[in-house]
């Protein structure tokens, strides 16, 4: 192969490279431009699973119109990296990039909104991977730059709204949040918390796997046995006045369809366009 045709061939692949990513820059546009002017029909208790594994993490979420969106981070070089492993988080966006400067300027355009038309806010759900006294502080430095579209929050009663609620996940800061007069996040904590009393005033949502619980696949009906158990957790979350929300389930209509009959609060999908096209026909849309 001549020298002259190697640089062809490396000139041929880099512009081919630049233009996917051209247009994959001009798609991400034309989507932030779709929301500015709320052609977005936005669906209740939708929540985005693992967003970041998507091939457009929050754009495909915001697309689909859900208000619950999940977020892994790592604290890695004095940054918060956003991954589900600890592997390779040198080359991996960190939560500012991915998630926080997106969204601030979606709102921007959209007057103080995530989907202009709609009043409520939209939930980022940040699994903390890493534990102790850093992160958490991190976090919090990298909050206080979104003060401005951020619910601030004296314990689980929200003194300052915003359009973005903070919700904590994994190794959730119980004691650091307990301590604050105020804080720009609540608790995601275990279903088996509910028997508990001691944090009560920092927790809003209450999650657990599936498995523990249920074993039906959503074939045929939900077993009486289990559809009681399904009530009653429901029934003791709403009591005190928190949501609640079972991640692992089988990804399928039927069983979105008797969580949302149960009043379960947060349907967890990693389905997106399918759980939106799947509420929007059954439910529609509020």
């Amino acid at each position: 192969m001549s020298i002259k045709y190697k640089v062809f061939t490396l000139a041929t692949n880099f512009c081919s490279i630049t233009c996917i990513m051209k247009l994959y820059l001009s798609l991400v546009l034309a989507f932030s431009l779709n929301v500015a002017v709320g052609q977005v029909p936005v669906v209740q208790h939708g929540h985005a699973h693992n967003d970041y594994m998507h091939t457009r993490p929050l754009m495909q979420a915001l697309e689909s119109g859900f208000t619950s969106i999940e977020i892994d981070v790592f604290l890695h070089k004095d940054d918060l990296i956003v991954s589900h492993t600890a592997t390779g988080l040198d080359k991996k966006p960190d939560i500012e990039a991915l998630y926080l400067k997106p969204i601030a300027k979606i709102i921007k355009d959209n007057g103080g909104h995530v989907y202009k038309g709609y009043d409520g806010p939209v939930i980022f759900m940040i699994d903390i991977k890493t534990s102790g006294d850093a992160t958490y502080a991190k976090l919090k430095e990298i909050l206080e730059k979104y003060k401005d579209i951020l619910a601030v929050y004296h314990h689980d009663s929200i003194i300052k709204p915003g359009p973005i609620h903070i919700l904590f996940s994994g190794n959730k800061p119980f004691e650091q949040v307990m301590k604050e007069e105020t804080s720009y996040a609540t608790i995601d904590a275990d279903i088996k918390m509910l028997k508990e009393s001691k944090y009560d005033d920092i927790i809003t949502r209450y999650s657990d796997p599936w498995g523990i619980y249920f074993s039906w696949d959503g074939i045929g009906p939900m077993p009486d046995d289990e559809k009681e158990k399904l009530d009653d957790l429901v029934a003791k979350a709403h009591k005190k006045g928190k949501d609640i929300r079972f991640y692992g389930a089988p990804d399928k209509e039927a069983v979105w369809k008797t969580l949302l009959d149960a009043h379960v609060d947060w349907i967890n999908t990693d389905k997106l366009a399918e759980y939106s096209h799947f509420y929007q026909v059954s439910y529609g849309v509020k």
